[in-house]
């Protein structure tokens, strides 16, 4: 079995070459989410920031007894709320993404870690669209060059990573990117007076001018 060594060698030789071509363009595509998350990071602050003002005008409204303008804000609290976890399950995502994308130690991992990173922007890319079109826009991007690359290393080796696989893990990191947001949301905002049936809104109803 001492003959197949050199071949192996020269396997790995191969793949070590093949990693090293495609690394400048995944650490591109890191730096160009790392943008992203951090547009979505201040775009949560802001929010976080906005829902304080009104949650307090809201409560000075339920103190003078004025519920229709104690309604009004809750309505406007409810809708920003969900963009404001659309959002931070958004950036969540993402750093997970570079996470995964950083552990890529050699060519077999690519395939195994651009597979579900790939189906996880187009699912955030399509969330954010009426929400923060601009890093919506910039997501399309950044998935044209995830595709790319995994285009590419298939074509190195006969290798794809199975849809099914991909599709579980993508799904098992946004389950998760959820809970946290969840999470973190219950500690940063504060719990809505009680209002009326109004404050359910339709999220249809969200504003798409955040930038």
């Amino acid at each position: 079995m001492r003959f197949k060594l050199p071949f192996r060698r020269e396997e790995r030789s191969r793949q070590a070459r093949r990693t090293t071509v495609l690394s400048p363009r995944i650490n591109d595509i890191m730096i160009q989410l790392r943008v992203q998350s951090e547009k979505l990071r201040r775009t949560y602050q802001r929010l976080i920031a906005r829902d304080r003002e009104l949650f307090e005008a809201c409560v000075a409204a339920e103190q003078e007894l004025d519920r229709d303008r104690a309604t009004i804000y809750a309505n406007e609290i409810a809708q920003l709320r969900k963009m404001s976890r659309t959002i931070l399950k958004s950036q969540i995502s993402l750093d997970k993404v570079i996470l995964r994308l950083e552990t890529i130690k050699d060519f077999g991992d690519v395939m195994n870690v651009l597979a579900p990173a790939t189906r996880i922007v187009k699912q955030i890319q399509a969330e954010l669209s009426g929400i923060v079109p601009e890093v919506s826009h910039n997501l399309s991007v950044i998935d044209e060059m995830l595709e790319s690359v995994l285009v590419e290393a298939g074509s190195f080796t006969a290798a794809t990573a199975p849809i099914s696989v991909a599709d579980r893990e993508a799904r098992r990191i946004l389950e998760e990117a959820s809970e946290i947001a969840a999470q973190r949301m219950s500690k940063q905002f504060p719990e809505l007076p009680e209002a009326g049936p109004e404050a359910s809104a339709d999220p249809s109803s969200q504003r798409s001018d955040i930038r």
